[in-house]
C-alpha cells in the first residue's frame, strides 16, 4: 500500500507541473493509448514527453475503483456523452455514445471485459496498413506485452482460460470470484443451445462463449485502468508531465507541419500554446478526428462551409465510424440471481453487497454486472432469406456474426422491486458504417454523429437472428429455471415485423467506436503519421481499418504498444 501512495503522489505531482516549452512529444489524451505511448516514450531519459487529458484525474474515485459501481459511470463528467443525430433506422431515434474522459479514458469507465478475437482481422489490418508486425502471429506479443494474468485459489470453477496466452505486462487481468448466480447457467445454456464451445477468446479463437478475464487486481478486487498499470511506473520520471483538466482546442501548423497545440486549463481559464517538436493525437475516435477538422484537416467542402482554413484536405478522416450496435431484451428472474436492482436500489442489499466488499473483497461490487457472453456465426440461410448482399457469409471463417452478453443490470427496468437481466445482442462487424462531422468551428460544440444503425439488409437480418437467439438460450433447460418471465419484447412478440420494431426500441451504443482516423486511408502505415503531414500522428482506436470482433479494450492496448515501438525506433534514427 505504501508503494501504490508513493506512485500517486509522484503522478499527482508531476501532473500538476507547468509543462516544459517544445518536450519532444505532446500526447493528446490521456486513454489507454495515450498513457501507453507516454510510458513507452520517456522510458529513454533524453526524450520529454508532456500528456495532455481535457478530462479530471480520476484518482481516488470509488465508482471507478469499484467494478460493481460501473453502471452508475454514465453519463457523469467521466465521460463525454455524445449524442447521435435522429436514426431512421431506428424510427428516429438518437441514441447517446459514452466515451472516457479523464485519466484512464475508457478503460476507467468500461464493463472490464478482456478479450481479443479473431485473428483474421489482425492480418487483414496488416494488409490494409502494409505492416506486417501487425499480423496476429506478430501482434499476439503486443498484447503479452500490455498484460498479464493472476490466478487466484478463491475461484471456484473452471475459467477455461489459457494462462499461456498472457504476458507480464503492467495491466492485471483476473477471473471473477463470484458469478452472480447466472452466468454459469448463462455459459452452459449458450454451449447447448447454440452447440458452441467455452473458450479464452484471447488465445486466438474467435467464435464460442467465454467468461473473460478482467482488468480486476486480485489483491483488493479494484479496477486497474490505464492512468494507474501505466502511470505509477512514470512517478518518478522528471522527462515526463500528465496534465489533465487541459483541453487541446487547436492544432497549429507552419505549412503542412503540425509545430504546437492551444490547450485550455479547466481549473485556471488559462489558454495556452505549447510547441512541440512531435504530436501525436490519442484522443479517440470521435475526438481526435474532431480536433484535427477544427485545426484545418479533412473534408475541405465541410471546412470551408465552416470558416475554417484548409491545411489538408483528407475527405477520408471522419468515415468509416464503426460500432457495435447492440438490442436489448429483458427478463424478469428469481431472487437467486444477483440482479443490480438488489444491491443498487434496495436498502438491504445495498448493506449486505457494500459489507461483503468493504470486508472480504467479495459479492456483486468485486465484479461488473455483464461478465460471460458469446461470439457466434449465423447460418448463410439467414441472409439468403434477407436478399442480402454475400458481406456476412464471405466473411473469414473465425469471424462470428454476433456477440451475446449476459447483463445483471436492466435496461428498461420500471420499479427498483422487479428483478431483470438484460441480455443484449450487438452485431459484430457491421456492413454498414456510420461517419461524423463538425457542426461548427467552437471546440465547445459536439459534432455531428451519424451512427447508421443496422443500415443494410445484412445488418438487419444479423441482428433480429441475433435477439432469436437470446430466447433460444434463456429457454434452454440449463436456464429456463431462473426465468419467471419475458419482460421485453414480451412473449406476445413473435413475427419478425413486431421483433424488428422492439429491435429499433431497444437499441444502444455499446460505446465502442473505432475507424475515423484509419490505417490506410488517413493514417499512414508504419507511422501513424497523418497522410501529407509532418509532424503530427495518431494513435488510438480511430485507426483501426476493421473492427475488432469482440470488446475492444485489450486491443487499445496492443495497438498503442505496437505503434510506440515503431514511433520510438523510427525517431531515434532521425
Amino acid at each position: 500500500m505504501k508503494a501504490i501512495i508513493s506512485a500517486l503522489i509522484g503522478l499527482s505531482t508531476i501532473a500538476r507541473a507547468v509543462p516544459q516549452s517544445c518536450p519532444d512529444y505532446a500526447i493528446v489524451g490521456g486513454g489507454p493509448s495515450g498513457f501507453v505511448l507516454a510510458e513507452h516514450l520517456s522510458r529513454d531519459p533524453t526524450v520529454s514527453v508532456v500528456l495532455l487529458e481535457a478530462g479530471p484525474d480520476n484518482i481516488g474515485v470509488e465508482d471507478i475503483d469499484i467494478p460493481g459501481h460501473v453502471p452508475f459511470l454514465y453519463p457523469t463528467l467521466h465521460s463525454w456523452n455524445f449524442t447521435s443525430q435522429p436514426d431512421p433506422n431506428l424510427d428516429g431515434a438518437t441514441p447517446g455514445l459514452a466515451i472516457g474522459r479523464g485519466f484512464g479514458g475508457g478503460s476507467a469507465i468500461n464493463y472490464m471485459l478482456g478479450c481479443r478475437g479473431a485473428p483474421s482481422v489482425f492480418d487483414e489490418w496488416a494488409k490494409i496498413s502494409g505492416d506486417d508486425g501487425l499480423k496476429w502471429k506478430n501482434f499476439e506479443q503486443d498484447f503479452k506485452a500490455t498484460t498479464h494474468y493472476t490466478k487466484q485459489s478463491d475461484v471456484t470453477y473452471d475459467t477455461h482460460l489459457t494462462e499461456s496466452a498472457y504476458g507480464d505486462g503492467p495491466v492485471e487481468l483476473t477471473a471473477p470470484t463470484d458469478l452472480l448466480g447466472a452466468q454459469l447457467q448463462f455459459v452452459n445454456a449458450s454451449q447447448r443451445a447454440l452447440n458452441i464451445p467455452w473458450v479464452d477468446l484471447s488465445d486466438g479463437h474467435g467464435i464460442g462463449v467465454t467468461i473473460p478475464a478482467s482488468p480486476i487486481r486480485a489483491s483488493n478486487r479494484t479496477r486497474d485502468f490505464a492512468s494507474q498499470a501505466y502511470g505509477w511506473p512514470m512517478g518518478g520520471r522528471p522527462n515526463v508531465q500528465l496534465m489533465h483538466d487541459t483541453e487541446v482546442i487547436k492544432v497549429g501548423f507552419k505549412g503542412r507541419r503540425a509545430t504546437d497545440v492551444t490547450y485550455i486549463n479547466h481549473v485556471t481559464g488559462a489558454i495556452v500554446k505549447l510547441r512541440a517538436k512531435e504530436i501525436i493525437l490519442s484522443a479517440g475516435t470521435i475526438n481526435s478526428p474532431k480536433l484535427l477538422m477544427l485545426s484545418g484537416v479533412g473534408p475541405a467542402k465541410q471546412l470551408k462551409k465552416l470558416g475554417i482554413p484548409l491545411i489538408k484536405d483528407i475527405p477520408e478522416l471522419g468515415q468509416n465510424l464503426l460500432d457495435h450496435h447492440v438490442a436489448y431484451t429483458e427478463f424478469e428472474v428469481v431472487p437467486s440471481v444477483e440482479t443490480l436492482w438488489q444491491w443498487a436500489a434496495n436498502a438491504t442489499g445495498a448493506a449486505i453487497a457494500n459489507r461483503e466488499y468493504a470486508e472480504k473483497r467479495r459479492g456483486p461490487l468485486s465484479v461488473d454486472t455483464g461478465q460471460a457472453f458469446s461470439i457466434i456465426r449465423a447460418p448463410d440461410s439467414v441472409f439468403k432469406k434477407a436478399n442480402a448482399s454475400p458481406y456476412y457469409p464471405n466473411l473469414p471463417a473465425d469471424r462470428g456474426h454476433i456477440l451475446m452478453q449476459f447483463s445483471s443490470g436492466a435496461y428498461r427496468q420500471p420499479s427498483p422491486n422487479i428483478s431483470l437481466i438484460s441480455p443484449f445482442v450487438a452485431v459484430v462487424q457491421p456492413e454498414e458504417s456510420g461517419y461524423m462531422q463538425l457542426a461548427s468551428k467552437d471546440y465547445r460544440d459536439s459534432p455531428i454523429i451519424h451512427s447508421n444503425y443496422y443500415g443494410s439488409a445484412g445488418d438487419k437480418a444479423a441482428v433480429l437472428w441475433g435477439v432469436k437467439q437470446i430466447r433460444k438460450v434463456m429457454a434452454d433447460a440449463a436456464f429456463s429455471p431462473l426465468v419467471v418471465r419475458e419482460f421485453y419484447p414480451g412473449a406476445e412478440v413473435q413475427s419478425d415485423e413486431d421483433l424488428w420494431h422492439s429491435i429499433r426500441n431497444g437499441s444502444a451504443s455499446f460505446n465502442h467506436p473505432m475507424g475515423t482516423a484509419a490505417l490506410g486511408t488517413v493514417i499512414e502505415g508504419k507511422t501513424y503519421r497523418v497522410k501529407g503531414l509532418d509532424g503530427i500522428r495518431v494513435v488510438d482506436a480511430s485507426n483501426f481499418p476493421v473492427m475488432v470482433t469482440c470488446q475492444p479494450m485489450m486491443t487499445v492496448y496492443a495497438h498503442a504498444h505496437h505503434a510506440a515501438q515503431l514511433i520510438s525506433k523510427q525517431d531515434r534514427k532521425s
